[in-house]
């Protein structure tokens, strides 16, 4: 993630408000954190221990980025007949 982030900043698709959302979180203790979409935007991703969540998500609040909680591994849609 942070190798893939470093590329899209050397690409000039990352802004200074979603940089700051994106180091902060590392400082805080995320294993990673990259921007997430097409870039230019204010969307990114961070994956952190259940131990540092928190400080991460504050992290993330204090560059004026909003947490939005999402669960992996959870079932998906399906289709029942």
């Amino acid at each position: 993630m942070n190798f893939n982030e470093g590329y899209l900043a050397t690409l000039g698709v990352e802004s200074k408000k979603l940089a700051d959302m994106i180091y902060r979180a590392r400082d805080a203790g995320a294993y990673g954190a990259k921007l997430s979409g097409a870039g230019i935007g204010d969307c990114m991703i961070a994956i952190a221990s259940e131990d540092k969540k928190q400080a991460v998500e504050d992290a993330i609040t204090s560059a004026g980025g909003q947490v939005i909680e999402v669960e992996a591994n959870v079932e998906g849609a399906r289709i029942e007949s």
